[in-house]
């Protein structure tokens, strides 16, 4: 598959420290977070993290700075140029993924 694009996410430090800590509190650091994104009839995206041990043949495996990112074929369309951040702000806390080619953000309304 020579001719197959990279994914591109990004993950900002402030996400990244935030996954390592669950993963360690979880006891799940050989773990990995799959990412989900998948189209809502607004056309917008919504989009959903689990922790997941094993990768599936599908999917496409990044890793960034110790932490394997496990996306599925389905998923990966809409994670192209999106970015996973974790913020805590006053009106909420928690991970938001957004993505400038789709009209929507966040992990549903308020966050993962």
């Amino acid at each position: 598959m020579s001719d197959e694009r990279i994914l591109m996410l990004e993950v900002t430090s402030p996400a990244l420290v935030k996954i390592k800590e669950i993963l360690k509190e979880q006891d799940q650091e050989e773990s990995g977070l799959r990412v989900i994104a998948a189209p809502t009839e607004q056309g917008g995206v919504q989009y959903m993290m689990t922790m997941e041990k094993d990768s599936q043949d599908d999917d496409t495996v990044l890793e960034m700075e110790g932490v394997k990112f496990l996306m599925d074929s389905d998923s990966t369309p809409f994670l192209d140029e999106a970015t996973i951040d974790y913020v805590e702000e006053l009106t909420r806390v928690g991970f938001v993924i957004s993505n400038p080619a789709f009209s929507t953000g966040g992990c549903g309304s308020g966050g993962c």
